[in-house]
């Protein structure tokens, strides 16, 4: 669902579930991101959403924070860092770890 904040900035609810790996059970995600454009640079920030609804037989996962900022360089370049903090909740076997990191 797109809405706009009270600060005027564009901002979007999204949903997002992702298939585990076995014996790691799938992990499903509801994140809240807006949007802030600026003359050459975009910010882009995401956080978890406490909503009650989950997928079937999913863990809910939490974006502590997330985003990307992109900066114009000129025409034909753009500058894009990402951040990201996430918590996978629940159980992950070591051996399977890095994988889904």
């Amino acid at each position: 669902e797109n809405f706009n904040t009270r600060h005027g900035h564009q901002a979007k609810v999204h949903y997002m579930r992702y298939k585990g790996i076995w014996p790691v059970q799938d992990r499903d995600f509801v994140n809240v991101s807006v949007i802030q454009l600026a003359k050459d640079i975009t910010y882009i920030a995401s956080r978890e959403v406490s909503i009650l609804w989950q997928g079937e037989k999913a863990t809910r996962a939490k974006v502590i924070i997330a985003g990307y900022i992109l900066k114009r360089i000129d025409e034909n370049q753009t500058h894009l860092t990402y951040i990201s903090d996430v918590d996978l909740a629940g159980w992950i076997p070591h051996m399977l770890q890095n994988k889904v990191n």
